[in-house]
Protein backbone atom coordinates (compact mmCIF):
# COMPACT_ATOMS: atom_id res chain seq x y z
CA UNK A 1 0.00 0.00 0.00
CA UNK A 2 1.38 3.09 -0.99
CA UNK A 3 1.85 5.72 1.77
CA UNK A 4 2.95 9.57 2.02
CA UNK A 5 6.03 10.28 4.10
CA UNK A 6 7.19 14.40 4.12
CA UNK A 7 10.39 14.57 1.45
CA UNK A 8 12.84 15.30 4.25
CA UNK A 9 14.68 16.74 0.57
CA UNK A 10 12.38 19.67 0.74
CA UNK A 11 14.57 21.16 3.28
CA UNK A 12 16.51 22.77 0.30
CA UNK A 13 13.37 24.29 -0.75
CA UNK A 14 11.76 25.86 2.47
CA UNK A 15 15.03 26.95 4.42
CA UNK A 16 15.53 30.24 2.85
CA UNK A 17 17.73 32.41 4.24
CA UNK A 18 14.67 34.29 5.20
CA UNK A 19 13.69 31.14 6.77
CA UNK A 20 16.47 30.33 8.60
CA UNK A 21 17.31 33.61 10.38
CA UNK A 22 13.81 33.12 11.87
CA UNK A 23 14.82 29.68 12.89
CA UNK A 24 17.98 30.19 14.04
CA UNK A 25 16.08 33.02 16.96
CA UNK A 26 13.93 30.12 17.73
CA UNK A 27 16.21 27.77 18.24
CA UNK A 28 17.83 30.34 20.75
CA UNK A 29 15.34 30.46 23.10
CA UNK A 30 14.50 28.46 26.05
CA UNK A 31 11.78 27.06 28.11
CA UNK A 32 11.54 29.80 30.20
CA UNK A 33 12.53 32.49 27.52
CA UNK A 34 9.56 30.87 25.80
CA UNK A 35 6.86 31.75 28.31
CA UNK A 36 8.01 35.37 28.80
CA UNK A 37 8.30 36.52 25.26
CA UNK A 38 6.41 36.14 21.93
CA UNK A 39 7.88 34.50 18.52
CA UNK A 40 9.55 36.63 16.43
CA UNK A 41 7.06 38.96 14.11
CA UNK A 42 8.38 37.02 11.00
CA UNK A 43 6.53 33.71 11.99
CA UNK A 44 3.31 35.93 11.69
CA UNK A 45 4.16 37.25 8.20
CA UNK A 46 6.67 35.47 5.94
CA UNK A 47 4.92 33.33 3.21
CA UNK A 48 8.73 31.76 2.90
CA UNK A 49 7.82 30.64 7.04
CA UNK A 50 4.85 30.03 6.48
CA UNK A 51 5.79 27.51 3.31
CA UNK A 52 8.19 26.06 6.02
CA UNK A 53 5.41 25.25 8.40
CA UNK A 54 3.05 23.73 5.70
CA UNK A 55 5.81 21.53 4.62
CA UNK A 56 7.59 20.96 7.36
CA UNK A 57 5.62 21.07 10.35
CA UNK A 58 1.57 20.93 9.32
CA UNK A 59 2.52 17.54 6.68
CA UNK A 60 4.02 16.05 10.61
CA UNK A 61 1.24 17.19 12.77
CA UNK A 62 -2.43 15.62 13.09
CA UNK A 63 -4.95 17.73 11.26
CA UNK A 64 -8.71 17.54 12.21
CA UNK A 65 -11.07 17.77 8.53
CA UNK A 66 -14.43 17.00 9.86
CA UNK A 67 -16.79 14.64 11.67
CA UNK A 68 -17.55 11.21 11.55
CA UNK A 69 -21.06 12.30 11.04
CA UNK A 70 -19.90 13.81 7.72
CA UNK A 71 -19.02 10.45 6.41
CA UNK A 72 -21.79 8.50 8.45
CA UNK A 73 -22.61 6.08 5.55
CA UNK A 74 -21.10 3.81 2.90
CA UNK A 75 -19.99 6.06 -0.30
CA UNK A 76 -19.82 9.12 1.90
CA UNK A 77 -16.70 11.47 0.61
CA UNK A 78 -15.27 14.54 2.28
CA UNK A 79 -12.79 16.26 0.43
CA UNK A 80 -10.37 18.72 2.42
CA UNK A 81 -6.63 19.55 2.56
CA UNK A 82 -3.86 18.86 4.91
CA UNK A 83 -0.88 20.77 4.81
CA UNK A 84 -2.31 22.37 1.30
CA UNK A 85 -2.63 18.65 0.04
CA UNK A 86 -5.98 17.44 -1.56
CA UNK A 87 -7.45 14.90 0.74
CA UNK A 88 -10.64 12.63 0.41
CA UNK A 89 -11.99 11.12 3.56
CA UNK A 90 -14.50 8.14 2.70
CA UNK A 91 -15.85 5.42 4.67
CA UNK A 92 -16.41 2.21 2.50
CA UNK A 93 -18.47 -0.50 1.88
CA UNK A 94 -16.72 -1.96 5.28
CA UNK A 95 -17.89 0.82 7.54
CA UNK A 96 -14.02 1.94 7.78
CA UNK A 97 -13.55 5.56 7.30
CA UNK A 98 -9.99 5.92 5.28
CA UNK A 99 -7.99 9.24 4.25
CA UNK A 100 -6.95 9.14 0.93
CA UNK A 101 -4.51 11.51 -1.04
CA UNK A 102 -7.03 13.23 -4.37
CA UNK A 103 -3.98 13.16 -6.88
CA UNK A 104 -4.73 10.13 -10.07
CA UNK A 105 -1.80 8.38 -10.11
CA UNK A 106 -2.09 8.70 -13.74
CA UNK A 107 -1.40 12.52 -14.82
CA UNK A 108 -1.91 14.21 -11.35
CA UNK A 109 -5.65 15.64 -11.75
CA UNK A 110 -7.21 16.47 -8.39
CA UNK A 111 -10.21 13.64 -7.89
CA UNK A 112 -13.26 15.25 -6.10
CA UNK A 113 -15.43 13.04 -4.26
CA UNK A 114 -17.70 10.75 -5.76
CA UNK A 115 -21.00 11.09 -6.69
CA UNK A 116 -24.11 10.93 -4.74
CA UNK A 117 -24.42 6.91 -5.10
CA UNK A 118 -21.86 6.15 -6.80
CA UNK A 119 -18.99 4.21 -4.37
CA UNK A 120 -16.40 4.84 -6.87
CA UNK A 121 -13.85 7.95 -7.28
CA UNK A 122 -13.49 9.42 -10.62
CA UNK A 123 -10.43 11.72 -11.56
CA UNK A 124 -12.20 14.22 -14.02
CA UNK A 125 -9.81 14.28 -16.27
CA UNK A 126 -9.46 11.04 -18.17
CA UNK A 127 -12.27 8.84 -16.30
CA UNK A 128 -9.42 6.86 -14.18
CA UNK A 129 -11.55 5.71 -11.23
CA UNK A 130 -10.63 4.34 -7.50
CA UNK A 131 -12.61 2.21 -5.12
CA UNK A 132 -12.94 3.80 -1.59
CA UNK A 133 -9.98 1.77 -0.82
CA UNK A 134 -7.47 3.77 -3.48
CA UNK A 135 -7.47 0.68 -5.57
CA UNK A 136 -7.39 1.64 -9.71
CA UNK A 137 -10.82 0.08 -10.85
CA UNK A 138 -10.77 1.34 -14.57
CA UNK A 139 -8.46 3.25 -17.08
CA UNK A 140 -10.14 3.83 -20.24
CA UNK A 141 -8.42 3.74 -23.59
CA UNK A 142 -5.63 2.47 -21.65
CA UNK A 143 -4.58 -1.00 -23.52
CA UNK A 144 -6.61 -4.53 -23.64
CA UNK A 145 -7.88 -5.87 -20.89
CA UNK A 146 -4.19 -7.45 -19.62
CA UNK A 147 -2.77 -3.95 -20.29
CA UNK A 148 -5.30 -2.59 -17.65
CA UNK A 149 -5.34 -5.40 -14.78
CA UNK A 150 -1.78 -4.72 -14.66
CA UNK A 151 -2.63 -1.54 -13.95
CA UNK A 152 -4.97 -2.31 -11.26
CA UNK A 153 -2.38 -4.24 -9.97
CA UNK A 154 -0.06 -1.57 -9.49
CA UNK A 155 -1.73 1.68 -9.17
CA UNK A 156 -3.60 3.01 -6.26
CA UNK A 157 -4.01 6.06 -4.28
CA UNK A 158 -1.34 6.74 -1.49
CA UNK A 159 -3.34 5.77 1.84
CA UNK A 160 -2.90 8.79 4.68
CA UNK A 161 -2.25 7.99 8.29
CA UNK A 162 -6.28 8.63 10.02
CA UNK A 163 -7.57 8.82 13.72
CA UNK A 164 -10.72 9.41 15.46
CA UNK A 165 -11.03 11.13 18.55
CA UNK A 166 -14.06 11.75 20.13
CA UNK A 167 -15.69 11.30 16.22
CA UNK A 168 -13.79 14.14 15.16
CA UNK A 169 -10.99 13.19 12.50
CA UNK A 170 -7.72 14.04 12.25
CA UNK A 171 -5.43 13.01 9.08
CA UNK A 172 -1.77 13.62 8.82
CA UNK A 173 0.79 12.98 6.65
CA UNK A 174 3.37 11.39 8.52
CA UNK A 175 3.36 7.61 8.72
CA UNK A 176 6.37 7.77 11.56
CA UNK A 177 4.22 10.53 13.78
CA UNK A 178 3.10 9.57 17.47
CA UNK A 179 -0.09 8.59 17.80
CA UNK A 180 -2.51 11.38 18.42
CA UNK A 181 -4.86 10.06 21.52
CA UNK A 182 -2.03 9.75 23.90
CA UNK A 183 -0.90 13.54 23.64
CA UNK A 184 -4.56 14.91 24.32
CA UNK A 185 -4.78 12.36 27.32
CA UNK A 186 -5.13 15.01 29.70
CA UNK A 187 -8.95 16.39 27.88
CA UNK A 188 -10.17 12.23 28.73
CA UNK A 189 -12.24 13.20 32.34
CA UNK A 190 -14.11 15.89 30.36
CA UNK A 191 -15.58 14.45 28.09
CA UNK A 192 -17.45 11.57 30.38
CA UNK A 193 -20.60 13.60 31.07
CA UNK A 194 -21.12 14.38 27.41
CA UNK A 195 -20.66 11.28 26.11
CA UNK A 196 -22.97 9.66 28.71
CA UNK A 197 -25.78 11.33 27.03
CA UNK A 198 -24.50 10.92 23.68
CA UNK A 199 -24.17 13.65 21.41
CA UNK A 200 -24.42 14.19 17.53
CA UNK A 201 -22.63 16.92 15.05
CA UNK A 202 -23.72 19.57 13.37
CA UNK A 203 -20.72 20.75 11.38
CA UNK A 204 -19.85 23.91 10.43
CA UNK A 205 -19.44 25.84 7.57
CA UNK A 206 -16.14 26.01 6.26
CA UNK A 207 -15.69 29.82 4.84
CA UNK A 208 -14.37 30.40 1.58
CA UNK A 209 -12.61 33.70 2.07
CA UNK A 210 -9.48 34.03 4.04
CA UNK A 211 -9.42 35.66 7.54
CA UNK A 212 -6.57 38.81 6.57
CA UNK A 213 -3.86 37.05 9.75
CA UNK A 214 -2.36 34.21 10.10
CA UNK A 215 -3.04 31.19 11.37
CA UNK A 216 -1.39 32.14 14.90
CA UNK A 217 -3.18 35.29 15.82
CA UNK A 218 -6.64 33.29 15.28
CA UNK A 219 -5.48 30.97 17.93
CA UNK A 220 -4.04 32.96 20.33
CA UNK A 221 -7.24 35.53 20.53
CA UNK A 222 -9.81 32.39 21.48
CA UNK A 223 -6.83 30.76 24.15
CA UNK A 224 -6.69 34.56 25.24
CA UNK A 225 -8.47 34.65 28.95
CA UNK A 226 -6.94 38.08 29.50
CA UNK A 227 -8.93 40.21 26.84
CA UNK A 228 -12.52 39.29 27.52
CA UNK A 229 -13.26 41.70 29.95
CA UNK A 230 -12.20 44.50 27.74
CA UNK A 231 -12.92 43.25 24.60
CA UNK A 232 -16.22 41.63 24.65
CA UNK A 233 -17.82 43.80 27.29
CA UNK A 234 -21.90 42.94 27.16
CA UNK A 235 -21.46 39.36 25.58
CA UNK A 236 -18.97 37.59 28.09
CA UNK A 237 -20.11 39.72 31.30
CA UNK A 238 -21.67 36.17 31.77
CA UNK A 239 -18.52 34.36 32.14
CA UNK A 240 -15.40 36.47 33.34
CA UNK A 241 -12.05 35.31 33.69
CA UNK A 242 -12.23 36.65 37.14
CA UNK A 243 -15.00 35.87 39.88
CA UNK A 244 -14.72 36.44 43.61
CA UNK A 245 -12.05 34.51 44.52
CA UNK A 246 -12.49 31.85 41.22
CA UNK A 247 -11.51 32.70 38.09
CA UNK A 248 -9.65 31.38 35.24
CA UNK A 249 -7.83 27.68 35.40
CA UNK A 250 -5.31 26.18 33.33
CA UNK A 251 -4.39 22.69 32.98
CA UNK A 252 -0.74 22.15 32.89
CA UNK A 253 1.04 21.77 29.73
CA UNK A 254 4.10 19.03 29.39
CA UNK A 255 5.89 17.98 26.74
CA UNK A 256 4.52 16.19 23.69
CA UNK A 257 0.63 17.29 24.86
CA UNK A 258 -1.34 18.23 22.04
CA UNK A 259 -4.25 20.48 23.91
CA UNK A 260 -3.55 23.98 25.57
CA UNK A 261 -6.68 23.98 28.00
CA UNK A 262 -8.32 26.83 30.45
CA UNK A 263 -11.61 26.79 32.25
CA UNK A 264 -13.45 30.39 33.37
CA UNK A 265 -16.83 30.71 35.79
CA UNK A 266 -20.67 31.42 35.03
CA UNK A 267 -22.07 33.55 37.44
CA UNK A 268 -24.45 31.09 37.19
CA UNK A 269 -24.28 27.20 36.77
CA UNK A 270 -26.05 25.67 33.24
CA UNK A 271 -26.02 29.51 31.30
CA UNK A 272 -24.37 29.30 27.92
CA UNK A 273 -24.70 31.10 24.53
CA UNK A 274 -27.82 33.10 23.49
CA UNK A 275 -28.48 35.85 20.89
CA UNK A 276 -27.13 38.28 23.03
CA UNK A 277 -23.36 36.04 24.07
CA UNK A 278 -23.26 34.18 27.03
CA UNK A 279 -26.15 34.28 29.34
CA UNK A 280 -27.76 32.36 32.12
CA UNK A 281 -31.01 31.68 29.48
CA UNK A 282 -29.01 29.21 27.21
CA UNK A 283 -30.29 28.51 23.83
CA UNK A 284 -28.96 25.03 24.45
CA UNK A 285 -30.28 23.10 27.57
CA UNK A 286 -28.07 22.10 29.92
CA UNK A 287 -26.62 18.39 29.58
CA UNK A 288 -28.24 16.64 32.59
CA UNK A 289 -25.65 14.19 32.50
CA UNK A 290 -22.89 16.75 33.44
CA UNK A 291 -20.94 16.59 37.09
CA UNK A 292 -22.26 19.70 38.68
CA UNK A 293 -17.82 21.65 38.12
CA UNK A 294 -18.98 21.23 34.08
CA UNK A 295 -22.30 22.63 34.75
CA UNK A 296 -20.33 26.06 36.44
CA UNK A 297 -17.98 26.55 33.90
CA UNK A 298 -16.47 26.77 30.26
CA UNK A 299 -13.61 25.00 29.31
CA UNK A 300 -11.67 25.70 26.23
CA UNK A 301 -9.14 23.96 24.80
CA UNK A 302 -6.86 24.46 21.74
CA UNK A 303 -5.52 21.64 19.43
CA UNK A 304 -3.13 23.36 17.30
CA UNK A 305 -2.92 23.52 14.17
CA UNK A 306 -6.57 22.99 13.67
CA UNK A 307 -9.00 22.28 16.26
CA UNK A 308 -10.54 24.49 18.79
CA UNK A 309 -13.13 22.92 21.62
CA UNK A 310 -15.95 25.60 23.90
CA UNK A 311 -17.26 22.84 26.42
CA UNK A 312 -20.32 24.67 27.94
CA UNK A 313 -23.08 22.79 30.19
CA UNK A 314 -25.55 22.55 26.83
CA UNK A 315 -22.53 21.76 24.28
CA UNK A 316 -19.37 21.23 22.95
CA UNK A 317 -18.90 23.83 19.99
CA UNK A 318 -15.92 23.29 17.98
CA UNK A 319 -14.07 25.88 15.17
CA UNK A 320 -11.87 24.12 12.55
CA UNK A 321 -9.01 25.80 11.18
CA UNK A 322 -7.10 25.45 7.66
CA UNK A 323 -4.15 27.86 7.38
CA UNK A 324 -3.97 29.46 4.02
CA UNK A 325 -1.50 31.86 3.82
CA UNK A 326 1.12 33.29 6.18
CA UNK A 327 -1.87 36.29 6.51
CA UNK A 328 -4.61 34.29 5.26
CA UNK A 329 -6.63 31.84 7.44
CA UNK A 330 -9.88 29.71 6.93
CA UNK A 331 -12.19 28.59 9.92
CA UNK A 332 -15.43 26.96 10.31
CA UNK A 333 -17.62 27.72 13.40
CA UNK A 334 -20.57 29.15 14.93
CA UNK A 335 -18.59 32.50 15.08
CA UNK A 336 -17.06 32.81 11.78
CA UNK A 337 -19.89 31.01 9.52
CA UNK A 338 -22.87 28.41 10.96
CA UNK A 339 -22.68 25.60 12.76
CA UNK A 340 -19.97 23.28 14.77
CA UNK A 341 -21.84 21.86 17.91
CA UNK A 342 -22.05 18.84 19.16
CA UNK A 343 -25.41 17.92 20.72
CA UNK A 344 -27.40 15.39 22.80
CA UNK A 345 -30.60 14.17 20.53
CA UNK A 346 -33.03 15.61 23.20
CA UNK A 347 -31.68 18.79 21.98
CA UNK A 348 -31.93 18.01 18.56
CA UNK A 349 -35.76 17.13 18.77
CA UNK A 350 -36.76 20.57 20.85
CA UNK A 351 -39.14 21.66 18.02
CA UNK A 352 -37.55 25.03 18.18
CA UNK A 353 -34.06 23.97 17.76
CA UNK A 354 -33.56 26.27 14.33
CA UNK A 355 -34.69 28.81 16.16
CA UNK A 356 -31.88 28.09 19.59
CA UNK A 357 -29.74 27.35 16.64
CA UNK A 358 -30.10 31.17 15.26
CA UNK A 359 -30.25 32.66 18.55
CA UNK A 360 -26.10 30.59 19.46
CA UNK A 361 -25.35 31.92 16.21
CA UNK A 362 -26.24 35.55 16.82
CA UNK A 363 -24.46 35.76 20.30
CA UNK A 364 -21.37 34.36 18.28
CA UNK A 365 -21.54 37.08 15.32
CA UNK A 366 -21.48 39.33 18.41
CA UNK A 367 -18.56 38.01 20.29
CA UNK A 368 -16.76 37.54 16.30
CA UNK A 369 -17.73 41.09 15.50
CA UNK A 370 -15.78 42.68 18.46
CA UNK A 371 -12.96 39.70 18.13
CA UNK A 372 -11.88 40.54 14.17
CA UNK A 373 -10.87 44.16 14.15
CA UNK A 374 -8.51 43.06 17.54
CA UNK A 375 -7.08 40.43 15.48
CA UNK A 376 -6.44 42.50 12.50
CA UNK A 377 -4.77 44.76 14.65
CA UNK A 378 -2.69 42.41 15.86
CA UNK A 379 -1.70 40.69 12.62
CA UNK A 380 -0.95 44.53 11.55
CA UNK A 381 1.30 45.68 14.36
CA UNK A 382 3.89 42.03 13.41
CA UNK A 383 4.67 44.41 10.32
CA UNK A 384 5.82 47.64 12.99
CA UNK A 385 9.33 48.05 13.12
CA UNK A 386 8.11 48.87 16.86
CA UNK A 387 6.52 45.37 17.50
CA UNK A 388 7.51 44.72 20.85
CA UNK A 389 9.05 41.61 22.05
CA UNK A 390 5.65 41.20 24.52
CA UNK A 391 4.96 40.28 28.00
CA UNK A 392 3.08 38.42 29.32
CA UNK A 393 0.43 38.47 32.41
CA UNK A 394 -0.90 35.64 34.93
CA UNK A 395 -3.75 35.95 33.04
CA UNK A 396 -2.34 34.62 29.79
CA UNK A 397 -0.69 31.32 30.88
CA UNK A 398 -1.81 29.46 27.84
CA UNK A 399 -0.28 32.05 25.29
CA UNK A 400 3.62 30.77 26.89
CA UNK A 401 2.05 27.28 26.75
CA UNK A 402 1.03 27.92 22.92
CA UNK A 403 4.74 29.02 22.61
CA UNK A 404 6.29 26.07 23.94
CA UNK A 405 4.19 24.11 21.55
CA UNK A 406 5.39 25.67 18.47
CA UNK A 407 9.18 25.96 19.45
CA UNK A 408 8.58 21.80 20.10
CA UNK A 409 7.05 21.32 17.13
CA UNK A 410 9.34 23.75 14.65
CA UNK A 411 12.46 22.02 16.49
CA UNK A 412 11.25 18.50 15.47
CA UNK A 413 10.76 19.73 11.88
CA UNK A 414 14.16 21.15 11.90
CA UNK A 415 15.80 18.34 13.55
CA UNK A 416 14.02 15.79 10.76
Amino acid sequence: MDTYTPSRTRHAVTRTPEVEGLLEQIDRLDEKTAQEKMLPAGCYTSPAFFAFEQAEVFSRTWICVGRVEQVAQPGDCLATEVASEPVLVVRGDDGDIRALSAICRHRGEVIPCAEAGKKVLRCPLHYWTYDFQGRLVGAPRMGDAEAVQRLRQAVRLPSLRLELWHGFIFVNLDEKAAPLAPSLAKLEPLWAGYEATGLKAMPPVMSDTPLPWNWKVHVENFTDAYHTEYVHIGTHDFAPSVLGDDGVRYMDMKPGDNAIVRSVPMRKPGGGMNSGGWSEDSAFPAIATLPPEQRERITFAMLPPSLLLMMAPGTIAYTLIRPAGAEATLAGSDRVTYGGWLLPQSTLDLPDLMERCAAVSAGGSKIWAQDVPMNRGMQASKHSRFSPDGIYGPLETTLPQFNLWLLETYRRAMAG
